[in-house]
């Protein structure tokens, strides 16, 4: 599965955000930005909540008498009303549509679920494009942070499959450092306006929208940074150190073309200024192939609080696997014990058909940047 075999659809940079302050219409039960600039064959997931699989296959059925039909689409359905379930049925012109339906507590039944539409069609030619509406609704089930290195996961996930995301949040119902933490996770967030939505570098400057605040959001308004408290700064080598030792988690890309990227929890010697990896290995594992062709690799490890206070570092280095005897000698435990979870697992897979290997980054450069008020 490529979003490149069509001439007519470039790799997208990045995930899109749609800030979004009214509820959903009953004419778009289905998200329209999946068919923006779809041509030629291409498929189309919706992540969404509270709704029912028939409702969401009758509004794509009524949309589809406009457009081009996709190969093939698939809707994930975040209800706790049922337990997991199933379906299959068919839209517009003979197109399969996939149904999901999944507690949302559930997190890794939502992942497991876009593992398996991966999974289907890996290989397939054309562009994926993939809607995640009604993120908010997660945060009832669960605490900020774990929504967050879910959303992490998903969107690391998606785009390393070349699939071109998107999601919606309604702000009104998060608190700011929710909204801070999700925003930071896109490439671009696309705020409301009354009459389309814009980016936010096109939105009105603030002081022109002054009059327009409601009293609760001067009041956050009164927080925002100065252009001098977000300017970056460079970060010394104990800064570096101390924040990889403190943070225990990042996004490890490999080589290639595209490059291939995941979450990854990792461990930080800071005396060595070496960085542990404990990573699963199997049949048709990713991560294998790209390092049977290059052992070069990069972490991205950031923190991001709010504009005024946030911190970057990355690694880049050559990746390589320690024995059992160089991993006890290099008394690797004592460094990983301060690693954090970096991700939910996406994968459905037996575990004895997974083997865990330790491995180390010797980076040959290490590079660190943050706001200058963080200090």
């Amino acid at each position: 599965m490529t979003a490149n075999d069509s001439g007519e659809n470039s790799r997208p940079t990045g995930p899109v955000l749609y800030l979004e302050e009214s509820e959903l219409k009953t004419s778009e039960t289905f998200c329209t930005e999946v068919f923006e600039d779809a041509h030629g064959e291409y498929r189309i997931v919706q992540l969404t909540s509270s709704q029912t699989f028939e409702s969401l296959r009758d509004s794509l059925d009524v949309q589809l008498q406009r457009i081009n039909d996709p190969s093939e689409a698939a809707v994930i359905v975040t209800t706790p009303t049922s337990e997991e379930d199933t379906a299959v049925g068919e839209v517009g012109e003979n197109t399969p549509l996939y149904g999901f339906r999944v507690d949302p507590q559930d997190l890794t039944g939502i992942s497991v679920a876009f593992s398996r539409l991966l999974e289907k069609w890996e290989g397939s030619g054309g562009a994926v494009k993939i809607c995640l509406r009604d993120i908010e609704s997660l945060f009832p089930y669960h605490d900020t942070e774990l929504v967050y290195r879910f959303l992490n996961t998903i969107l690391s996930t998606l785009q390393g499959a070349g699939a071109d995301v998107h999601a919606h949040l309604d702000p009104s119902v998060t608190d700011d450092h929710a909204l801070q933490l999700i925003k930071s996770l896109f490439a671009d967030v696309v705020v409301p306006n009354e009459a389309k939505l814009k980016p936010v570098s096109e939105a009105e400057p603030p002081e022109e929208r002054a009059e327009e605040r409601t009293p609760s959001v001067a009041s956050s308004e009164s927080f925002e940074p100065s252009s001098e408290d977000v300017t970056p700064a460079t970060m010394s080598d104990e800064q570096m150190d101390a924040f990889l030792e403190s943070v225990g988690f990042g996004i490890l890309s490999f080589a290639g073309d595209p490059p291939y990227s995941i979450p990854m929890s990792y461990g930080y010697d800071a005396e060595n200024r070496v960085l542990y990896l404990h990573m699963s290995s199997y049949d048709g594992s990713e991560k294998q192939a790209r390092l049977e062709m290059s052992d070069a690799v990069s972490l991205v490890v950031s923190q991001y609080d709010r504009p005024d206070k946030w911190r970057s570092v990355v690694v880049d280095g050559t990746l390589t696997r320690l024995s059992d005897e160089e991993a006890r000698n290099r008394d690797v435990l004592t460094a990983y014990a301060d690693s954090k979870l970096a991700s939910v697992d996406v994968f459905e897979r037996d575990l004895s058909e997974i083997s865990f290997h330790w491995y180390v980054i010797d980076p040959t450069d290490i590079s660190g940047r943050r706001s200058v008020s963080d200090v």
